[in-house]
């Protein structure tokens, strides 16, 4: 009987030294962070009437061109566009104007980044006349 609770403290120490083991290790050499922690964000402004202003309804693509995957939105009322959760690497972003002249007319741009961190993709498009 004694050898069976010798055997059964052993046991209990045992899990809870183990538990404590990988809680040292994980706070010396951290957790694998998330490859998807990265956005891209920004606002489209064009000169509309004179005046620099936000545009809405601007599609915007994002391209991995690593990968070829594609992303597609369009900005808010207030020219406002983002891409959440993107892995780090090569994008490339287009906007372009599919509304007409609804909202002025503007010209097709292209931007390549490296996505190393949060970016901020704010442009100026130019008219289309």
């Amino acid at each position: 009987m004694k050898d069976k609770i010798h055997w059964t403290w052993k046991r209990i120490i045992g899990v809870i030294l183990g538990v404590l083991g990988i809680g040292t290790l994980t706070s010396c050499y951290g957790v694998i962070e998330d490859e998807f922690e990265y956005s891209i964000y920004g606002q489209v402004k064009g000169k509309i009437n004179g005046t620099e202003q936000a545009i809405e309804g601007i599609a915007v693509a994002l391209y991995n061109t690593a990968g070829g995957a594609r992303n597609i939105t369009l900005t808010d009322s207030d020219g406002w566009y983002d891409f959440q959760a993107l892995e780090g690497g090569s994008y490339t972003i287009t906007y372009t104007d599919i509304d007409g002249d609804k909202n002025g007319s503007f010209k097709q741009k292209e931007l390549e980044i490296p996505l190393k961190e949060d970016f901020d993709s704010s442009v100026t498009l130019e008219n289309a006349n």
